[in-house]
């Protein structure tokens, strides 16, 4: 089903997109390279990077370059307030499951109907698992975080987005693998996402019981093969009750 467009929502959307064309190995470009970056029309993204930057969002550098401008620290020092504890709790974590399993270990953000990456912390094989997409939203409709996100919500909050969102055979099948997902208490995918990768994930839940991310293992299917998924399982929803106890509570402990 399509999502519900809204006046400006394209607009918003493409300048959100040349926002994060700027990064740590790009923290300044030029019209021409964000418009090359992004597949515009040189003069619309000039249009957009003038407007960003009469907002504080981007600063202009002279010599027809721009920057990341000042504001963006408030956008910062906001996430950190919401989400700094849980990734701070998170870090230690994801090294241990990383260890544990020795596969690559990630933190997924919900973020309304998506997830995000934040934080991974990378398999020592030399062929490993390695998010891309880092701060990207991806729908909740793929991969084992997101499935695992899903089995954690209410049913009636699940069923207004699958509503919303899909049918069909489709709906049946992301059904299915919920309440699997929900039987087991973690989620598992063969190749969902990306040919040949298997993934293990478990929702994590605020002090309030609100489903606020989902931690998970993911390598290579040869490595994670459907015979050694419980006891990677077990690794993954230790780690994910970990990180909610240490929300919970002022005592710190290792995970």
């Amino acid at each position: 089903m399509n999502e519900m467009r809204v006046p400006g929502q394209q607009s918003v959307r493409r300048a959100i997109d040349v926002l994060f064309c700027f990064d740590a190995a790009s923290p300044s470009l030029s019209a021409a390279e964000v418009a090359q970056r992004l597949d515009m029309n040189r003069t619309t993204t000039w249009r957009y990077l003038q407007t960003l930057a009469s907002t504080g969002l981007v600063r202009d550098l002279g010599e027809g370059r721009f920057g990341l401008g000042a504001r963006t620290v408030s956008l910062a020092e906001a996430y950190t307030r919401q989400w700094g504890e849980l990734e701070a709790v998170a870090g230690a974590a994801l090294v241990s499951l990383r260890d544990a399993v020795e596969e690559t270990a990630a933190l997924h953000l919900r973020q309304g109907w998506s997830r995000v990456v934040v934080r991974q912390v990378e398999s020592h094989h030399e062929l490993h698992r390695t998010y891309r997409e880092l701060g990207q939203p991806i729908s909740l409709l793929t991969g084992a975080p997101s499935r695992a996100i899903l089995a954690a919500l209410p049913d009636q909050e699940r069923r207004a987005f699958l509503d919303a969102h899909i049918e069909g055979d489709q709906r049946r099948e992301i059904e299915r693998a919920v309440a699997e997902a929900q039987e087991r208490g973690f989620a598992s995918t063969h190749g969902s996402r990306v040919p040949g990768v298997s993934s293990v994930a478990a929702a994590i839940h605020d002090p309030s019981g609100q489903v606020i991310a989902a931690v998970n293992v993911t390598g290579p299917e040869d490595r994670l093969p459907a015979r050694r998924i419980e006891e990677v399982a077990e690794h993954v929803t230790a780690a994910a009750r970990w990180i909610e106890r240490q929300l919970a509570g002022p005592t710190r402990s290792e995970p």
